[in-house]
């Protein structure tokens, strides 16, 4: 499953690509009219950024007890790039990564949070260094503005948030696990809509993790200052890179392109598009022009700068992104792993064919700018109306049961995806679309193997009742939830019933009264009554004068 995942992502990020192409073509353009050594220092700039980045991402973690290894590191900080580009929140979807890749290494959880977290800490802080050194700069010319401030103080607000975190579990653990406690209670409700539930003891093992980290970092200050030092340094490099690009274009006036940048790393945490696209360039250009630069010239630096910075990445991060800890291969897979991987890469690929001829068939103007990709697969050129959608759906059908590896389903696509294909022969606008046919089924015939299980009613049972198994797990979860509420619910409506009328006085004076040596019994005073000492009887109910009979509380 993970393959065609990546399969999905891989087409997603060439549609991106080709989205955008407008947008690197002038890219290019622009890049050619800059200096050429300034830019080729910008680019090692940008690659040296990266890579002290993930030396601090190391250290975070050696620092919680687990180092995950430096290499490990760049893949990762590469892979981020290209994953919170297609995250709405981005921020939160990397820390999340983080966190899922260190567990694969071995952390446990408070060891994983706590890594992931000093690594954030160690980044918002080099922004807030950053953003000091500009603040001053803008000081000094006299540019400070709202948008600056603003972000400053979230910056720093996030920053003593999350260092609290650490100071409170070190100092005050109790005050820590009283924090988990209550936010797994709010997720288990959260989750619980959707039928699901933390694991049983979530955060008191987490906040047990996270004590544990604490104390470990309040062992060794220097782990966390060496990834602050290194997060800082590679802050430093991506400024350095904004200004060799600067110097690139003509302008040389270093003070500006320090506050530019300032602004745009602030900008970048308040933006609500991922990596701050379109925010940064607006930015940088603004500060810019506002210090005596060209709208042009300015536009190209905030133009060359988002290239270097995001793009260039963002390619080299679709290409790691294969070997991070989530989509690695095994290396240890057996035979039976590698056919449900070609069975899911299989019926991806049919379904991607089936769903966009659909959509061809309805919305053909969504599919507009993507021609270049979806050319190769469209059959409304040949097929129109009913064949082309009732085709589509055929394939939709089919690509299910190439994922459970069908050796029925394989046949009739191969059979299908030649008929197709010899359709589209007879055209001559239409023969790539052929030839793509022709060469997917030539692929699958050479993965046949992979395609072993018989089909028939009696095979799909086997799924029909894992499915019925996880539907009736889901019920009576949800069942045994309620109960478990509702007995909570009665448990304290009975209390409450017992805690109430005669019993409860009797439960206040048996807890304000007691008893004299010689048997007597002593009562408080009672709304300004004084308390006297009611002699004891052999039988029947004595009442003490402070106390009227009959009275309720």
């Amino acid at each position: 499953m993970k393959k065609a995942l990546l399969l999905i992502l891989g087409i997603v990020a060439v549609c991106f690509l080709i989205g955008n192409a407008d947008y690197l073509a002038n890219f290019i353009d622009t890049l050619k009219t800059g200096a050429l050594v300034p830019l080729v220092l910008s680019i090692i700039l940008m690659l040296g950024r990266h890579f002290v980045q993930a030396a601090s991402y190391d250290a975070a973690f050696d620092a919680v007890g687990h180092a995950t290894g430096f290499w490990h590191n760049v893949i990762l900080i590469f892979s981020l790039v290209f994953i919170n580009t297609f995250c709405l929140f981005s921020g939160a979807t990397g820390v999340a990564f983080i966190i899922d890749d260190a567990h694969r290494e071995g952390c446990d959880a408070g060891q994983s949070t706590g890594g992931a977290i000093l690594s954030q800490i160690g980044y918002f802080a080099a922004i807030f260094v950053i953003s000091a050194i500009g603040f001053f700069t803008m000081l000094v010319a006299g540019q400070v503005n709202f948008l600056f401030v603003t972000g400053a103080v979230v910056l720093a607000g996030t920053l003593v948030a999350l260092s609290s975190l650490f100071f409170i579990g070190y100092r005050k653990p109790r005050v820590l696990y009283r924090f988990f406690l209550g936010l797994e209670r709010a997720l288990n409700r959260v989750i619980g809509l959707f039928k699901k539930a933390l694991p049983a003891g979530w955060g008191r093992k987490t906040a047990h993790s996270f004590e544990n980290t604490a104390n470990i970092l309040a062992r060794n200050p220097k782990g966390t200052l060496i990834t602050v030092a290194y997060a800082s340094l590679s802050a430093i490099l991506n400024m350095a890179t904004l200004v060799a690009i600067g110097f690139a274009f003509g302008f040389e006036q270093a003070a500006p392109l320090v506050a530019a940048f300032a602004v745009a790393a602030i900008s970048v945490i308040l933006s609500p598009t991922p990596q701050g696209i379109g925010v940064v360039e607006a930015a940088i250009a603004a500060i810019l022009t506002a210090s005596g630069c060209s709208l042009a010239t300015a536009t190209a630096i905030a133009l060359v700068y988002r290239g270097i910075m995001f793009w260039v990445p963002f390619c080299i991060g679709a290409v790691l992104l294969s070997q991070s800890g989530f989509f690695a291969s095994k290396k240890t897979a057996t035979e039976e792993q590698k056919h449900k991987d070609i069975g899911w890469i299989a019926g991806t690929l049919v379904a991607i064919i089936g769903l966009v001829n659909i959509g061809l068939a309805f919305i053909p103007s969504s599919f507009a700018p993507y021609t270049m990709l979806t050319s190769w697969i469209d059959m409304s050129t040949v097929f129109v109306g009913g064949p082309l959608i009732i085709g589509s759906m055929l394939l939709l059908v089919l690509a299910v049961g190439l994922v459970l590896r069908f050796r029925t389903a394989w046949a009739f696509t191969v059979c299908l995806l030649v008929l197709i294909a010899g359709a589209e022969f007879l055209f001559q606008g239409t023969i790539h679309v052929g030839v793509a046919g022709v060469l997917l089924a030539v692929w699958l015939f050479l993965k046949r193997p992979a395609f072993d299980r018989p089909f028939s009613l009696g095979s799909l049972q086997h799924y029909v009742d894992d499915a019925l198994a996880h539907a009736r797990k889901r019920i009576d979860g949800a069942r045994e939830r309620s109960q478990a509420r509702r007995a909570a619910t009665e448990a304290a409506s009975e209390d409450l019933r017992r805690k109430t009328g005669w019993e409860q006085q009797a439960q206040e004076g048996l807890t304000l009264s007691k008893t004299t040596p010689d048997g007597a019994m002593l009562v408080a005073e009672d709304d300004g009554a004084s308390g006297s000492p009611c002699p004891a009887a052999s039988e029947g109910p004595v009442l003490c004068p402070g106390r009227a009979e009959g009275r309720e509380g």
